[in-house]
């Protein structure tokens, strides 16, 4: 089956966070090219449903057929949201295999410039573990450490760069690290 870039391109997004919601296809297809419209995303999901590579999953989420009967990961969402939030052009690089973060993705920020980025959501409770996995990583990514409560950042000791996230009414909100308290 012969598919365009851009669908190969969704494609290639979708093997790596496995479900996406409906609202994240038009602002990922307009990192890869900012022309694209509804209409442009709606018949490219439609193409792709009836080729067998999409599975709707009830009103809100599609997902690659291989991965059918799964469950969708909302915190994979969240980091999907993340990337969103902060990317002005498609990923160079973009993995969800890179434990302890869920995703990591290289962005080119300036020419010439790349940045990598790894998505970490931290559960309650967790801050210390989290602290001691990061101590282990490499220093060279910016760590967006997802956080359910802005306080959970007081239990965080981290040294490479990083931001907080948070979710608050219904927006993401970025925190640099040393900042949350203000």
């Amino acid at each position: 089956m012969l598919l365009t870039s851009d669908q190969q391109f969704l494609l290639s997004i979708l093997r790596e966070v496995r479900y996406m919601r409906l609202d994240q296809i038009l602002p990922l297809m307009r990192l890869y090219d900012p022309s694209k419209a509804k209409h442009h995303c709606e018949a490219m999901l439609r193409y792709l449903r009836y080729a067998g590579e999409l599975i709707p999953v009830g009103d809100n989420l599609v997902c690659l057929a291989e991965f059918r009967g799964q469950e969708a990961d909302p915190e994979m969402l969240c980091a999907l949201d993340i990337l969103l939030s902060i990317a002005v052009s498609p990923p160079l690089q973009l993995t969800s295999r890179r434990p302890p973060y869920k995703l990591c993705f290289l962005l080119e920020r300036e020419i010439g410039k790349i940045d990598a980025f790894a998505v970490l959501p931290v559960e309650p409770g967790r801050e210390q573990l989290v602290s001691i996995l990061l101590a282990q990583q490499s220093q060279d990514v910016t760590v967006l450490l997802f956080l359910s409560d802005l306080g959970q950042h007081r239990l965080l000791h981290i040294q490479q760069r990083h931001y907080f996230v948070i979710q608050k009414e219904g927006r993401l909100r970025f925190f640099k690290g040393g900042e949350a308290s203000q």
